[in-house]
């Protein structure tokens, strides 16, 4: 592998010479030193990580009925992973391409060309069995049934560039040790967007419109993402360079590059990961872009051009915001920065000072239950420092006790609070409360 930096300015400059500018990102330093260099960030620990008592106590654990790998999700916790998903399939449709969400089957078989020769792709990554006489595999992502609705459909250039888009579960193989809660699973949930292209410079040209969804996403999640650029070879390197060049400069930043020399065909010229590096050190790819080539013409996906002769597409492949878990992940992982207001599950508690005051609070949710807010009451018999250290604990962003001052100043403080919630959840996504709203029913 040969990795160097490619700024702004179309520079490409050796690593070790960059590491001396005392100018640079030190987050992105730190990226190259880890991914390139392969330096330990951190010191490695016995200790479970800081994340995974977060999202336990949000209801993420692994589900232990079944094989290694496979996420049990509570109430709570499906709730976020639903908003998270409706923020993936929001991000896609602001990118201005025309998008047709599609579904598919989450198994196939491989006597199908189409499953075959995409999952040669993969190797010993393929969740396999056997169903009677057929070899199975459960989907990788969601490019098997978009692939064969691409190849059946009858293209034309006037439809291009289109996006096939899925929100489906996936399954990886990955292996026991590397099995890590929301990071790293063998069933997942993947927005994947697949955009059709005339040809490559078409492609180069969406290129960024996809990378600022990505990025905004990033943003919302208040991480800076880390770019690297894999190449396959430097033969594509020279070829596409004038397309790379233009990544960071539409970035705004830096990116490493890594040309890849062992030889192999792979069939995308350039795949781009969006990166964290977390509390543990790690660099962790969340989001992703590849510029593919070669699936169009080993799946016969082709369309009509204006002359009438029949081309390959030029595919995308993207997971915006990314892995649907893993951007939970960096979530959990920034945890002391705060969810976004839209992804907490509950953004206020009522906190009853005596048990008078509970229908009062029961009025009050019915009151507010227009705006785009989930509210729950504390209705238990216990002290009103006990309960406030409740929500602490379940982390619930804003606690209001309601007492005889909240009824005679007519709420005026939660009235304030609610509407400007109700603003700062404006054009995010929203699911009501789906569990009882008083603390002594709920499971």
């Amino acid at each position: 592998m040969k990795y160097f930096i490619l700024n702004q300015e179309k520079q490409v400059i050796e690593i070790d010479g960059y590491l001396k500018n005392v100018k640079i990102s030190r987050q992105f330093a730190d990226f190259v030193r880890r991914e390139a260099l392969g330096e330990i960030l951190v010191e490695q620990s016995n200790d479970k990580p800081e994340y995974l008592a977060r999202a336990s106590k949000l209801g993420f654990n692994w589900e232990p009925n079944a094989d290694i790998g496979h996420v049990q999700y509570n109430y709570k916790a499906n709730l976020m992973r639903r908003l998270v998903q409706d923020y993936a399939r929001q991000l896609v449709h602001e990118v201005g391409l025309p998008v047709y969400e599609v579904n598919g089957a989450n198994m196939f078989s491989l006597q199908h060309p189409v499953v075959e020769a995409y999952a040669s792709l993969f190797g010993d990554r393929l969740y396999q069995f056997k169903s009677g006489k057929s070899d199975i595999v459960m989907s990788y992502d969601a490019s098997y049934p978009q692939f064969n609705l691409a190849s059946k459909s009858p293209l034309s250039h006037k439809q291009l560039p289109f996006a096939h888009f899925s929100l489906s579960d996936c399954y990886r193989h990955e292996q026991s040790g590397e099995m890590m809660l929301l990071m790293r699973q063998r069933r997942f949930y993947m927005p994947d967007i697949h955009p059709y292209f005339k040809d490559a410079a078409e492609a180069f040209a969406w290129f960024p419109k996809l990378q600022s969804k990505i990025m905004e996403a990033g943003k919302e999640a208040k991480r800076e993402y880390q770019v690297v650029v894999e190449v396959p070879s430097e033969k594509v390197w020279q070829e596409y360079r004038h397309c790379i060049e233009e990544i960071p400069v539409s970035l705004g930043a830096d990116v490493l590059v890594n040309i890849i020399e062992d030889g192999q065909d792979r069939y995308w010229v350039v795949n781009v990961d969006y990166k964290i590096v977390d509390k543990l050190g790690q660099a962790r790819e969340i989001g992703c872009i590849q510029v593919d080539i070669g699936n169009a013409p080993r799946l016969n996906i082709h369309y009509i051009d204006e002359d009438g002769n029949a081309k390959h597409p030029v595919i995308i492949h993207s997971a915006i915001p990314g892995g649907i878990e893993r951007y939970l992940y960096i979530l959990f992982d920034n945890f002391e920065q705060g969810l976004p207001l839209w992804i907490n599950p509950v953004h206020i508690r009522l906190i009853p000072v005596g048990g008078e005051f509970v229908e009062k609070c029961q009025e009050l949710v019915k009151d507010l239950s227009d705006l785009p807010l989930r509210i729950e009451i504390d209705d238990r018999s216990i002290s009103v420092s006990s309960k406030l250290k409740r929500a602490h604990q379940d982390f619930v962003p804003h606690k209001v006790v309601i007492g005889q001052q909240e009824v005679v100043d007519n709420y005026k403080e939660l009235k304030k609070l609610a509407k400007n919630l109700a603003k700062e959840m404006a054009g995010k996504p929203f699911i009501r409360r789906e569990w009882v709203a008083e603390i002594s029913r709920q499971l």
